[in-house]
């Protein structure tokens, strides 16, 4: 019999995370109180505030939220008035979806509950350790998607440029 090898779920990378995640689902969840709302839902609002009339394409790169979460969430959030979807101009395959009057009192109201939580998230750690562990779970979120990370699109533009700066000069 092959002997089985431990495995630290305390200090598991991937456990810890999805620990984390609950902690902050249960932070959010508080801080918002009343606010029926959702983080991702709440994600889609801000994504939407920031920018309103965007293809559920550009949401899902902005958000993370996968296509078909993105798709059912939109259709749910639809269906409440908090939200409003109509077909993209110049694409009739695309939808645009844009925040309703409903959509964007929820987001005002959510706001300071949604601040709340990253503070009460943050507060876990030490002061000198916030920003690290921010720029740390910055990393991994780019992780997924090294072409919705600004810098790497500058990188990547910047080694294009110094390519064609090499043929011209041969």
């Amino acid at each position: 019999m092959a002997e089985s090898k431990s495995f630290d779920l305390a200090a598991s990378p991937g456990q810890l995370l999805h620990r984390a995640q609950q902690f902050a689902s249960e932070q959010f969840s508080t801080a918002t109180g009343g606010v029926e709302i959702t983080q991702r839902q709440f994600a889609l609002l801000s994504a939407l505030s920031e920018e309103d009339g965007q293809t559920q394409t550009a949401l899902v790169q902005r958000t993370g939220i996968d296509r078909s979460t993105l798709a059912e969430l939109v259709s749910r959030m639809a269906t409440k008035g908090l939200v409003a979807r109509e077909r993209a101009p110049g694409d009739a395959r695309a939808n645009a979806v844009k925040l309703t009057d409903e959509g964007r009192a929820l987001y005002a109201t959510a706001i300071a509950g949604a601040a709340a939580a990253d503070e009460a998230i943050l507060s876990a750690l030490p002061k000198n350790k916030r920003a690290n562990f921010v720029e740390a779970l910055m990393r991994i979120s780019r992780a997924l998607d090294p072409e919705a990370d600004p810098k790497a699109k500058k990188s990547k533009k910047d080694g294009k440029d110094k390519k064609k700066k090499k043929k011209k000069k041969k």
